[in-house]
């Protein structure tokens, strides 16, 4: 038996529960989260298979019901005042009254508890579950006092049923089920009120009873919407995964089957005239398909050094071909070596450079890489002497959105732009050359 963490309450529990008896979280989905791929915590804390996705913020959440705490809050105000002044004769109450217990007193206390509650959810001393309960209870409070000053009846009594639902944003049954019985405790004190004051009528228990037993039926019901969103949620975390998956496979695929039987030829080519040279091509050429297929599916971020090697030996493989029409200079700062980047996002641009860019010009030119810290961000770009390319190609490579734009392009800017923070530029001019720049926030880098 081993001890791990629930992803939603962050509590120890053993690895064979079948439900988190903290929150009620399903096993699958608590061992899924902290599984080797550990894909459910990433899908919330935006870090998966390496892009960066921005994480869900509960805290924000509970921050929108504040939101409609206050807006529930002023209509409330709002329609007291509106009976005020619009049937102020028939007032069951004396006006001067009224106005104190039901328009000043009421607008105080709400503006009072909703304040609170405002400040305590956007503290960062309060834990999130204390702001889960606190923003809920709001709504029972607004429910509590409807039913305490006005008569009981089965509108207001259903009014209880929104904090219920309200509280499934957060997936948590535990507290979804404490927050039903908090609705039921309140429910029961406008009874225990009239039964004090001894103004108990016939039908009253059993529309308590009714209003208890609706309230099992929405609890009951709020935790199927629960755990049909987790089992969903569990569902598109594996779809993701196997997407990416076969993303990674789509592009081993991507090697053109000619730039193999090109390089086998070249490699051939030289085996007759310069073996030693013939040799150091192999070499390469062995290089640069281990680079293509020894990628870790888990993470698909590698260090800018292993993308900068695959670039090389894609190089020094296309020089071969093209001899001195091919030429390649690195300027790299050397402390952003180790910075993790999206695979194979790199080759792509400089294979388009020598395939679009210098070898459809008769004299060639020079490729240019380089990555540099700027300004709290770090920029890599790829820039080439090549015969660039017409304002309607750029634009077309800039709003890309199917594969057949380019599928090398159209791969790495994707991946790129999937990227937490990163940005994807190009740039290019006819007869001058073309540069793709990557922007990323130093705090990710």
């Amino acid at each position: 038996m081993a001890i791990i963490t629930c992803p939603e309450c962050a509590r120890k529990i053993s690895d064979r529960a079948e439900h988190c008896p903290h929150c009620g979280l399903p096993r699958h989905f608590y061992n899924l989260s902290n599984s080797h791929t550990n894909i459910a915590h990433d899908e919330i804390s935006g870090d998966y298979m390496g892009i960066k996705a921005a994480p869900i913020d509960l805290s924000k959440w509970c921050g929108y019901i504040v939101k409609v705490g206050h807006i529930t809050a002023a209509l409330i105000v709002l329609a007291h005042v509106v009976w005020y002044f619009a049937a102020r004769s028939i007032l069951a109450w004396p006006p001067d009254v009224y106005l104190r217990n039901y328009i000043i007193l009421p607008a105080i206390g709400f503006l009072v508890i909703n304040t609170v509650v405002d400040i305590c959810v956007r503290s960062a001393r309060f834990p999130l579950p204390a702001k889960e309960y606190l923003s809920l209870s709001l709504f029972i409070i607004f429910s509590l006092y409807l039913t305490m000053t006005h008569d009981l009846s089965k509108v207001l009594l259903c009014s209880y049923i929104f904090p219920i639902f309200a509280s499934t944003i957060f997936s948590n049954v535990i507290l979804t089920r404490r927050i039903a019985l908090l609705s039921v405790i309140a429910v029961l004190l406008p009874g225990v009120k009239i039964y004090l004051t001894g103004n108990l009528i016939g039908n009253m228990p059993m529309e308590i009873f009714v209003a208890c037993f609706i309230f099992l039926c929405s609890y009951l019901l709020a935790e199927v919407l629960i755990k049909f969103s987790q089992e969903n949620l569990t569902a598109m975390i594996s779809f993701n995964e196997k997407a990416t998956r076969n993303e990674l496979a789509f592009l081993q695929a991507q090697i053109k089957p000619h730039f193999i039987y090109n390089a086998i030829n070249t490699i051939v080519s030289f085996c007759y005239t310069d073996s030693e040279r013939a040799a150091n091509l192999l070499v390469n050429f062995s290089k640069f398909l281990r680079y293509i297929f020894d990628v870790d599916i888990k993470s698909m971020l590698v260090p800018l050094v292993r993308e900068i090697e695959l670039t090389k030996t894609c190089v020094e493989i296309e020089k071969a071909r093209f001899g001195e029409r091919i030429n390649v200079e690195y300027d790299i700062e050397p402390e952003l070596l180790d910075m993790e980047i999206p695979s194979f996002c790199l080759q792509p641009f400089v294979e388009n450079a020598i395939k679009h860019g210098l070898c459809k010009k008769d004299i060639g030119g020079t490729i240019r890489i380089s990555a540099k810290k700027s300004r709290g961000t770090v920029i890599i770009s790829v820039s080439d002497t090549g015969i660039g390319m017409s304002e309607e190609k750029l634009n077309q490579l800039r709003n890309s959105e199917y594969a057949n734009d380019g599928v090398g392009f159209f791969n790495a800017s994707r991946r790129i732009r999937g990227w937490k923070g990163a940005q994807l530029d190009i740039q290019s001019e006819e007869g001058k050359g073309t540069i793709v720049t990557i922007v990323i926030p130093e705090s990710i880098a």
